[in-house]
């Protein structure tokens, strides 16, 4: 009897490990029984039955560590689930490999059970698309399966990062079947095994010579400048805080980072963190207006930036968004593609000996360090002995060790990290999900960027997206170690009172129902049924003592930070504190 399914199934295991897969991440299921077993023989395994919580776990373990994780489903509409992390890979250039199992083509528009259309089931969302077609015993299709697979994981890199999709038919029988290992194929099979699966080394990006010098020369005719770095990728960081530092003495230039940039925590240079606040203020918008901007990084997350280079005031601006187009709002005069730090360090390198001191970087730092002050009064005198929401940010990076990763969700959790914790000297990591910018699969995410790093990790999100995530709480219990699930729970979506629609007295009523949309909810069951610590906490206190707790604990922990009402109108009053200061600290004599 032949057992070429899985020979198969090994073949291309094998070939994705030694192409730089390093994790499989199994939701079990009998189609894919042959390369779930071949799988496991090869690969760090992690097994989750929902498949939409198993793609953004590997979608974590591919964002800390920078290589792709295979994620394993069964025929049907099993595939279907992994389209959100799909989305998020895209958009964010996050490698992921999907490979799911498919029934043979004769049971095709047959009505045969869990069966459908699985080709090309993500569309524009996956970067490629493989079949890899019915085990087939000729020399010809050996030989494409690992050429197949070390194509696959190229193509979750090069020439952009994102998902690719392969799907595998196979016919019963499923499972591994006894053979005398004489079959006519095998001479044929063991060569092609042996010599494993080919090398494919993508051409070494360099920044273009006449991007350099663009650059450069606008530089020069522009001395008072911003950088403003938006969200990068975390396993970057060493070679952008290099560049950047370099870039911001040779140039002159003042670094506005944000806090998903990597660059705010641990790297010392002329850097703002408070310009969302300060961008508040007309007088600050005109005093502080650059001759040039430099964008580096997927678009800001701050609303009042994007609203300055949208204007009629913006200034004018380059943008360095690495290797895919960012401009949402049109306008910059320049688009430069490729690697930042390499761009950045050519033309630090070109640029001549540091000019001298300038009045405008002096009036950011100005703004900047008025407004922090101020932040701070205000906070201390809005101290009630209750949680507030801009409270947690600061006591949860505050308990985090040098070196430390934390995962921020979006909404609300991402600007609350800008606005309330100023850029310090301790260095930090900082995963984001700001590709598609869901708030779906982030503690499945944070989970599995866990499995990947040594040390412990924090992931901060707010109720809703806890909610969204219930099952990836199933993921966190695969998780050993310290995980710290921080979840700001203020009952519902409080992002929209900071909207336009919540500043609204006559629509009140309709945001509070239709889309702040309070749930009344705990999770204090939820961490029981999957087996996490938990504590719930209401205090400064009892949140930093938790999260003490946490992090030296031996398996994840949920912490459900229940905070004050009013949190939208404090962060309102804080952020108007801060750009009255800077305003009044460039008003007054120096």
């Amino acid at each position: 009897m032949s057992d070429l399914h899985t020979a198969w199934a090994r073949l291309f295991a094998r070939s994705l490990a030694h192409s730089g897969v390093g994790h499989a991440v199994i939701s079990p299921g009998s189609r894919s029984t042959p390369l779930a077993l071949a799988l496991a023989r090869v690969l760090a395994v992690t097994v989750l039955h929902d498949e939409r919580a198993a793609a953004f776990f590997a979608l974590g373990q591919g964002r800390a560590s920078g290589r792709p994780s295979v994620v394993l489903a069964t025929s049907g509409t099993a595939p279907g689930h992994w389209l959100p992390a799909a989305m998020e890979a895209r958009e964010a250039g996050i490698p992921l490999l999907l490979l799911s199992a498919d029934r043979p083509w004769e049971v095709q528009d047959a009505q045969a059970s869990q069966t459908t259309d699985q080709t090309r089931l993500f569309g524009s969302n996956a970067r490629a698309f493989f079949d890899l077609g019915v085990p087939d015993p000729h020399p010809a299709a050996l030989a494409a399966v690992p050429r197949i697979a070390a194509q696959a994981v190229l193509a979750t890199r090069y020439p952009l990062a994102g998902a690719v999709h392969v799907n595998a038919r196979f016919r019963k029988p499923l499972e591994p079947q006894p053979s005398g290992g004489d079959e006519p194929w095998r001479p044929r099979y063991d060569a092609i095994a042996k010599a494993g699966a080919p090398r494919l080394i993508p051409p070494r990006p360099a920044p273009a010579p006449e991007a350099v010098a663009l650059l450069v020369e606008t530089v020069r005719a522009a001395p008072r400048g911003v950088v403003v770095a938006g969200p990068l990728p975390a396993p970057d960081a060493p070679a952008l805080r290099k560049a950047v530092a370099r870039f911001v003495k040779a140039s002159g230039y003042v670094l506005l980072a944000e806090a998903t940039s990597q660059l705010r925590f641990g790297l010392e240079t002329r850097m703002v963190g408070a310009f969302d606040a300060l961008l508040r203020a007309p007088e600050l918008r005109a005093a502080l207006h650059p001759d040039l901007a430099i964008e580096i990084g997927a678009p800001a997350v701050s609303g009042q930036w994007l609203a300055w280079i949208s204007g009629v005031d913006a200034p004018a601006r380059i943008v360095l968004p690495g290797e895919r187009p960012a401009d949402p709002v049109g306008g910059a005069r320049a688009m430069l593609l490729g690697p930042i730090a390499a761009l950045l360090e050519a033309a630090a390198a070109e640029l001549e000996a540091p000019p001298p001191a300038s009045r405008y970087a002096e009036t950011w730092r100005t703004a900047e360090a008025a407004a922090w002050t101020a932040r701070q009064r205000a906070a201390a005198g809005r101290a009630t002995g209750a949680l507030h929401e801009h409270e947690v940010a600061p006591i949860l990076c505050a308990a985090l060790p040098a070196g430390g990763v934390l995962m921020v969700g979006n909404s609300n959790p991402v600007r609350d990290l800008d606005h309330d914790v100023p850029p310090g000297p301790t260095p930090l990591a900082v995963l984001h999900q700001r590709g598609a910018a869901g708030i779906d699969g982030l503690i499945a995410g944070a989970a599995g960027a866990r499995t990947v790093l040594e040390g412990p990790l924090t992931v901060l999100l707010g109720d809703v997206a806890a909610l969204h995530d219930a099952g990836g709480l199933a993921a966190a219990a695969a998780v050993k170690g310290p995980l710290a699930i921080v979840v700001i729970h203020n009952d519902g979506g409080r992002i929209f009172e900071r909207l336009p629609l919540g500043r609204d007295p006559a629509l009140a009523e309709d945001c509070e129902t239709l889309f702040v949309a309070g749930h009344g909810r705990a999770f204090d069951g939820l961490a029981a049924t999957f087996g996490l610590g938990y504590a719930r906490v209401d205090t400064p206190d009892a949140l930093g003592g938790a999260l003490n707790e946490a992090l030296a604990a031996d398996r994840p922990m949920l912490i459900e930070a229940r905070v004050a009402a009013g949190g939208s109108a404090a962060r309102a009053a804080l952020l108007a504190a801060m750009a009255k200061a800077g305003a009044a600290a460039l008003d007054a004599p120096r």
